[in-house]
């Protein structure tokens, strides 16, 4: 496939996060996006991908893509190696109906929201099936979920799923027991519309993109409402990633993946639609290893990978 260019320059967003206008130079910082490369490999039709959801990058480096269409797991090594697939439809062990995200931050543990099984599937680092997490409808209703979209893994080994069927988030203890949920209408100003994907950081802040109302909202631990932002910038928004000092959010709506900075202003995206190499059709999810950021460009079926760097720093 042919490449635009190795370097990409593009200019920040010019409006922060709730559409003001940018009005002081420091605030415009500048960034270089570089190009490096993108897989699977073309020319392997058992690796082509359909319809991908999600993917997520370990601490090793490792990636793993949930090809949704054909209801598997691969994992790829960083430079885009394939290492091993698990899956096939059905609901038994180490089957999938319409998985649609993936969360590998323990790096002994990979965990699957399994859509249209309604249920949490964990497997260990080499994809080898380990158990489930289903709703318990015994549970008091606000325990409950129904069809996972979202799922993260928070430094204390709690897991937040986005319940679409509820339009919620549920928060699982580190032993797979519902404790907690919020986002619902009864949350006011965070209340979420269509939760899609969710990131918890090493800070405990916990954002939700809410691809019918256009936005990302942000939650502290116990899921009490902090803020929400994005809104006139982002359409349809769905994975995202903390990086320690910026939240990338694939804008899918936009065929962009854009950069929020700590105040929740929008400082910088590239992208546009396209097949060429740093075009995107439908990019869905974003992860971060090091200096690399891999980004899930759905219809055109790979995963690119790209280096983001401040102009000047």
């Amino acid at each position: 496939m042919p490449v635009i260019r190795d370097i990409l320059i593009l200019m920040l967003l010019l409006h922060t996060s709730d559409g003001r206008a940018v009005g002081r130079q420091q605030e415009q910082a500048k960034f270089t996006v570089k190009f490096l490369f993108a897989f699977p490999e073309f020319d392997r039709d058992d690796l082509a991908l359909s319809q991908p959801q999600a993917l997520a990058v370990n601490a090793k480096g490792q990636v793993f893509v949930l090809d949704t269409g054909n209801n598997r797991i691969l994992k790829f090594d960083r430079n885009g190696k394939f290492i091993h697939a698990v899956g096939g439809f059905g609901w038994e062990e180490e089957q999938f109906d319409q998985p649609r995200d993936i969360s590998v931050k323990l790096l002994l543990d990979v965990f699957v929201a399994d859509y249209n099984n309604e249920r949490v599937e964990r497997y260990d680092k080499d994809l080898n099936y380990l158990s489930s997490y289903d709703s318990d409808d015994t549970l008091p209703s606000e325990l409950q979920f129904g069809f996972p979209t979202g799922i993260d893994i928070s430094r204390h080994g709690e897991l937040f799923v986005c319940d679409s069927e509820n339009d919620r988030v549920l928060k699982l203890n580190s032993s797979g027991e519902p404790v907690l949920s919020f986002g619902d209408f009864n949350w006011g100003e965070g209340q979420l519309r269509e939760p899609g994907k969710i990131e918890v950081t090493p800070e405990d802040v916990v954002y939700v993109t809410d691809r019918e109302a256009n936005d990302v909202v942000v939650f502290d631990y116990y899921g009490t409402y902090v803020t929400r932002f994005g809104r006139k910038i982002l359409q349809q928004p769905n994975g995202l990633v903390w990086t320690g000092d910026q939240l990338l959010v694939a804008d899918s709506g936009h065929d962009r993946v854009v950069v929020f900075d700590r105040r929740n202003d929008a400082v910088f995206h590239w992208g546009a639609k396209g097949e060429l190499n740093g075009a995107f059709d439908n990019p869905v999810d974003v992860a971060v290893h090091e200096e690399r950021i891999y980004v899930l460009d759905a219809n055109n079926g790979r995963v690119q990978v790209f280096v983001l760097q401040r102009r000047g720093g």
